[in-house]
């Protein structure tokens, strides 16, 4: 799967499950080891839960690979590594209080 397709494949699931706010980075230019940061709320934890859970089997219908899954227990903070795209899907209170925004915002946004 080309990243241009994992990256859509991963912002209409989020947007499926009703994630907000639905940011990709473009990091290509700054020597990280992935090509984009996708970063994204929902007002609770079982929709965090549900959006990382839409993530994960979308990426993987469409023959992706799911690296790594962080944070579901809990689900504040889901962090997903998919190889060449990173996703980040928070509460939005942790993701006004880690202004991961913020760190990202010297990148341009993918349109999507």
């Amino acid at each position: 799967m080309t990243v241009e397709k994992l990256l859509t494949t991963v912002v209409d699931a989020c947007d499926e499950k009703h994630g907000y706010d639905i940011v990709a980075y473009d990091v290509t230019s700054s020597g990280m080891l992935y090509d984009y940061c996708v970063v994204c709320h929902a007002p609770t934890n079982r929709q965090v839960e549900a959006i990382a859970n839409e993530v994960k089997e979308k990426v993987q219908e469409n023959e992706g690979t799911v690296y790594s899954m962080e944070g579901l227990r809990g689900s504040k903070w889901v962090l997903m590594d998919l190889g060449d795209i990173i996703v980040n899907i928070m509460t939005r209170d942790d993701r006004e209080y880690y202004e991961l925004d913020t760190l990202f915002e010297k990148y341009p946004i993918k349109e999507v």
